[in-house]
């Protein structure tokens, strides 16, 4: 996944309100913010036009430096305790965790290793699990509002990839590893492989599908 991308996806996992996307442009110094200046410093819930979101993302992600980003990222997040449905992000070129706040950095050997284990553990029975959500993903079938995939689309793809839906303690197993999250609402519930993760598990599911076929792990 290329660098503008992760960016895109970090400012839309930590950042929901147009104010704080407006905090990090002007804490930029991106002059395009400017025009905003007495909209959002007179009415505090005041918020962009949804094009002019559209654009205000693009400037952040596409016009600053790897450390400006980062820099203007961890002020804006420090500013308030917030809540946030996925707590990490393993991406090739940021690393971000709530203990720690964003990093330049890719960590996504360690995240393979973890994948891996996560599979071990569970002797294979998550392995449909994780592959129904990534596939659903893939044909466009993730909640537009939330993000993630239903239950129900989750066991009707389990059972067309010929899996058995893998019992609570390996779903709760994932979730330790941080591979897994629930997401959505109490009302609308979903359940999500992080986006800039998918990559790496579908290639650990497939080493690991190819090392059964050899034997190499156990069934």
């Amino acid at each position: 996944m290329n660098k503008i991308e992760e960016r895109r996806i970090l400012l839309r996992r930590l950042f929901y309100r147009d104010r704080d996307i407006y905090k990090l442009g002007k804490l930029a110094g991106l002059a395009w913010f400017n025009r905003f200046k007495a909209k959002f410093e007179r009415d505090r819930y005041a918020y962009f036009a949804d094009e002019e979101r559209k654009e205000a993302i693009e400037k952040i992600v596409s016009e600053l430096s790897d450390d400006k980003f980062v820099e203007v990222v961890n002020k804006v997040f420090s500013e308030e305790r917030r809540y946030i449905a996925i707590d990490r992000f393993v991406g090739e070129h940021y690393y971000f965790d709530v203990s720690v706040g964003l990093h330049l950095d890719n960590r996504q050997d360690k995240l393979r290793e973890e994948i891996w284990n996560a599979l071990k553990e569970t002797k294979g029975r998550s392995y449909y699990f994780l592959k129904a959500i990534i596939e659903l993903y893939k044909e466009g079938k993730w909640d537009r509002a939330y993000g993630g995939a239903t239950w129900v689309d989750i066991l009707a793809k389990i059972r067309e990839l010929g899996g058995v839906y893998p019992p609570p303690r390996d779903i709760a197993l994932l979730k330790s590893y941080r591979i897994y999250y629930k997401t959505g609402s109490r009302r609308y519930p979903t359940h999500t492989v992080p986006e800039e993760i998918i990559p790496v598990v579908e290639e650990v599911l497939e080493q690991y599908s190819k090392e059964k076929l050899r034997g190499a792990v156990q069934p």
